[in-house]
């Protein structure tokens, strides 16, 4: 199960939970703890008004855990490229999974700002 779909940088729901468990657990343990029981009882009403009450902090926290992904893409890409292919024969494998991971990365930030 992909958390981030390449073909349109959708993020699983998955993600959206453990992104919000983690700014419960730093800000309202009780809280996390109440969240984290309704995703194991699957009780998708009480998870809903979790996620509507935190949406804004949980899109903050995606977004710079996406932008801070594609900075290191950016960077580790360009790192790869001036290794020695004669030394480094695996750098072309290396480019291509960054490129992928950056091209995913780049949908899923457009996404992400057209919520807010």
């Amino acid at each position: 199960e992909l958390l981030f779909q390449t073909e349109t940088g959708e993020i699983a729901p998955k993600v959206w939970d453990v992104f919000l468990y983690s700014i419960l657990q730093q800000n309202d343990p009780g809280a996390a703890q109440q969240f984290y029981a309704a995703c194991q009882s699957g009780d998708e009403g009480t998870k809903e008004q979790y996620k509507g009450q935190y949406f804004e902090y949980t899109l903050a926290a995606l977004k710079e855990h996406v932008y801070a992904i594609l900075t290191d893409c950016e960077q580790l890409t360009m790192r790869a490229q001036s290794y020695d292919l004669d030394q480094h024969p695996r750098v072309p494998v290396i480019v291509a999974h960054n490129e992928l991971v950056f091209n995913t990365f780049t949908m899923t930030a457009a996404l992400l700002e057209q919520m807010g």
